[in-house]
């Protein structure tokens, strides 16, 4: 899975309004009529708590209504998958500590930063698998 297939599952299904943003914004999309903005997320990996990167989340808890969503293989099928919503809003703050990261998942050479980072518990978010597959 990739973030434009998991955007396009979110606005057939779940969000009709739903509109990307550019790549300069930090957010992945909108939607008007929810007064919502999500950020997407897909990882190659099932793991019990994922990660959102402090700055992320400062520019997601700004709008009224804010998902950090993301999509994790279904344990290592990488045929099916698992979809979380996180409402922003709604759970604890995660703790946040220092990690190397990739600088950029798509873009150049890879090199390492150091990011500010957390991680949210799976179990906090909303499972969206069945509304979406």
């Amino acid at each position: 899975m990739n973030e434009s297939i998991l955007f396009n599952l979110l606005k057939e299904k779940l969000i009709p309004d739903l509109e990307p943003t550019d790549q300069y914004n930090p957010t992945d999309g909108t939607s008007i009529e929810n007064e919502l903005a999500v950020e997407l997320k897909c990882r190659s990996y099932c793991y019990r708590y994922l990660l959102i990167e402090k700055n992320k989340y400062d520019k997601l808890i700004l709008h009224k209504n804010a998902r950090y969503i993301n999509s994790t293989p279904n344990g290592g099928d990488n045929l099916t998958y698992f979809v979380y919503s996180f409402n922003i809003k709604k759970i604890p703050e995660p703790r946040w500590f220092y990690k190397w990261c990739k600088e950029t998942t798509h873009f150049g050479p890879v090199k390492y930063v150091r990011k500010l980072v957390g991680m949210l518990d799976k179990h906090t978010a909303k499972n969206l698998t069945k509304k979406l597959f």
